[in-house]
């Protein structure tokens, strides 16, 4: 009977989940730059569109961050109901750094109701103990009732119990804000004065860096840009490099031969181009490719095999796809006219009224359909299966205005 550790395709190709660093192709010196400009202490403003590895990258350069000794904290904004809950989050994941904390905070995670606030009263004690006199009321920030009563000055004392701890402990704190760019909506409070909290408290804790990630580009510059921005030039933008050709390649090859798989060199190239270069999607047609030559018993995947990933990777995404165009279609009367066009290289704005299209190319940008390179750049999309969706996609009739 073998022994041999078989593969799932998932798991050698995951798509909808951050990659660790033994996983992910390319982008090493992404995550060894991010890593030492961190420790340095400089913030980054990380911005490009989702399922791209952003956050794979910044989780990465986190866990760097924490095996050269620093406390890390991360937080996906996205997930966050408000101000409140981002304080306990903050809280406790940065209590959590302490060894004498966390075991009593990992307690208090299990925990529900009454039994959550003993405890967390009891962390709380405790920190106050270990800690000293911090001036923070940490109570404010791990008890929920409390929290909800004064969000804002909990998320205040939140960011503020960083420096502390930096400074009590004489720690780099490297903290990770992803979706960052949910502060611009007002869900944890008046962003304006959010942002400026967020830079009054940080500029005064030197041991304290953050990676600020969003994955709406403009609204990302937008916060970090103009000179009248609370967060203006708070944080140096970081733009993650291209995976290359040869990366994927030589990527590929190693993930499949985990599983005792190669490539032909053909079916390997056909992959790659067809992936455009896009992160999730090159995994995506991989882990399907894959898939069928398991199913067909085959360690050895051809250009027939690969030729086949594609359309059954489109099948896969079939309701991804059809979410996304429902959702085109409530952005405005010629936002599907329009995302066709982008995903065809077609004329954009033939037969419209060049600000309405503007405005509903704004609004396919908000929503994270179409991508521009640069303020005055082309538009494009960045996902090719989706491009390929929109493109396949019946044309509209003749426009009216």
């Amino acid at each position: 009977m073998s022994t041999t550790r078989r593969y799932g395709s998932s798991e050698l190709f995951p798509t909808d989940t951050p990659i660790g660093l033994d996983a992910m192709i390319g982008r090493r010196d992404d995550v060894t730059r991010m890593a030492t400009a961190l420790l340095g202490g400089t913030n980054l403003v990380v911005a490009g569109p989702r399922r791209t590895g952003k956050t794979s990258v910044c989780d990465a350069a986190v866990a760097v961050c924490a095996q050269e000794g620093a406390y890390t904290v991360a937080v996906d904004l996205f997930l966050l109901p408000g101000a409140a809950a981002l304080a306990e989050e903050l809280t406790v994941a940065a209590l959590a750094n302490r060894p004498i904390l966390r075991t009593a905070l990992t307690r208090a995670a299990r925990a529900a109701g009454q039994a959550w606030d003993a405890l967390t009263e009891a962390a709380a004690i405790r920190a106050h103990q270990d800690l000293g006199d911090a001036g923070v009321d940490l109570e404010l920030t791990l008890l929920p009732r409390r929290a909800q009563e004064s969000p804002d000055e909990a998320l205040r004392t939140a960011v503020q119990l960083l420096g502390v701890i930096a400074d009590a402990d004489d720690r780099r704190m490297v903290v990770f804000l992803d979706e960052f760019q949910e502060i611009a909506g007002g869900r944890f409070g008046d962003p304006d004065a959010v942002t400026k909290m967020l830079r009054a408290v940080l500029q005064r804790a030197p041991g304290v860096s953050v990676v600020f990630a969003g994955s709406i580009e403009h609204m990302m510059r937008q916060l970090f840009g103009p000179s009248e921005r609370a967060l203006s030039q708070f944080g140096s933008f970081f733009d993650l490099g291209e995976i290359t050709p040869e990366e994927w390649r030589d990527g590929l090859r190693e993930r499949l031969a985990l599983d005792g798989r190669t490539i032909a060199d053909t079916a390997l190239d056909r992959l790659v181009a067809t992936g455009d270069g896009h992160p999730r999607a090159t995994m995506l047609l991989a882990q399907h490719a894959h898939a069928i030559a398991v199913e067909e018993l085959r360690n050895d995947l051809d250009d027939a095999i690969v030729a086949a990933a594609l359309p059954r990777a489109m099948r896969g995404e079939a309701l991804r796809h059809q979410q996304t165009l429902q959702q085109i279609r409530e952005i405005g009367r010629h936002a599907q006219t329009l995302a066709q066009r982008v995903a065809l290289g077609a004329t954009l704005y033939e037969g419209l009224q060049s600000s309405t299209a503007a405005r509903t190319m704004g609004r396919l940008r908000d929503a994270g359909i179409v991508e521009q390179d640069g303020p005055r750049g082309a538009w494009r999309i960045g996902d090719p299966l989706l491009r390929r969706f929109l493109a396949d996609l019946p044309r509209l009739g003749r426009i009216t205005i």
